[in-house]
């Protein structure tokens, strides 16, 4: 066997050199020779060069994969923001499109002019409260009472006005004590009023319309049933209240509100019953003749006046 000449053995030791792993005598013996042979400089510089390029070619190839990595990550990411606003888009536009559809059916229950309104309203086990509210072109009658299932508790003022004619003025006669008070109310009263009370959303003519319109799916879960009453309705669930609404017509059935008593165990604060407000709404729609929202003779009867802006006034003065 050939002996291998110096060249052959320090070319043998310089990607070790380069890699700097070698022992001292061995690094001392590559270094003198490097000093004196320009053939082995060459190929280290050459040596030298491959390690850059080749380190080089691989931090190009770590950046490559760190940026596909990087991207994949951020495909899933945007992916996954897409699928939950998609999701949340469907959730949210499904609850606006029923809203909408409510609304409009309200709206076009109370196109006309004529319609009775009933409110039924229990706010204790012994007693309800019943509004009855008569319209036609403008003239309206509200009346209002108390009553068990047996008899009549307490009656209230019945209320007449005539939208077209003086929307402030409103008259209240109590047939049994012959006294009627006209009241100037601080507002003008408008057909919109009775609408309202019986829509459970806003309708396109309250102000602000489309910033409260859109915040209503976020505060109201809503479903379908049609056990109660047989034919389906929605439930809107607002979370201390709760109204069935009937799916044709828009209106609403039954409500269901706060707690408005609770009775306790003698001689403690532990409740023994709570009872909830529950209010069932009837309605007729061209069925209201002139005799009823016509006020009676009131020749005979004692008569008072009450302006509420001029109440308003006095109670601001006394205040300053």
């Amino acid at each position: 066997m050939e002996k291998k000449t110096e060249c052959e053995i320090v070319q043998d030791l310089l990607l070790n050199y380069t890699d700097d792993v070698l022992n001292t005598e061995s690094k001392k013996l590559v270094e003198k020779h490097l000093t004196e042979c320009e053939k082995c400089k060459k190929r280290l510089r050459l040596i030298k060069s491959e390690l850059c390029e080749n380190q080089e070619s691989q931090k190009a190839q770590i950046d490559y994969l760190k940026k596909v990595r990087l991207k994949n990550k951020l495909k899933s990411f945007f992916g996954a923001i897409t699928i939950l606003i998609l999701i949340f888009a469907g959730w949210y536009f499904y609850k606006l499109s029923i809203i909408q559809r409510v609304c409009r059916r309200v709206e076009n229950q109370f196109a006309g002019e004529n319609f009775y309104i009933e409110t039924i309203t229990a706010n204790s086990e012994n007693s309800v409260v019943v509004y009855k509210t008569w319209y036609k072109d403008g003239k309206y009658k509200i009346e209002s009472f108390i009553k068990n299932e047996e008899e009549l508790l307490q009656t209230f003022e019945t209320r007449y006005g005539n939208i077209r004619e003086n929307a402030k003025e409103e008259y209240l006669v109590n047939v049994e004590e012959k006294k009627v008070r006209k009241e100037k109310q601080l507002t003008e009263k408008s057909k919109n009023e009775f609408v309202y009370a019986q829509s459970t959303f806003v309708l396109k003519s309250v102000p602000q319309y489309w910033i409260r319109k859109l915040g209503e799916p976020f505060y109201v879960k809503i479903s379908t049933d049609h056990k109660e009453i047989g034919r389906k309705y929605y439930v809107f669930d607002f979370g201390e209240t709760k109204k069935w609404v009937d799916r044709e017509t828009g209106l609403p059935i039954m409500s269901f509100g706060e707690v408005t008593s609770i009775s306790y165990y003698k001689d403690t604060k532990i409740p023994k019953e709570k009872f909830e407000s529950i209010t069932e709404y009837r309605y007729q729609f061209g069925e209201v003749k002139e005799e009823d929202v016509k006020m009676p003779n009131l020749e005979g009867y004692e008569w008072d006046e009450l302006d509420w802006e001029k109440e308003m006034k006095k109670l601001l003065e006394s205040r300053n």
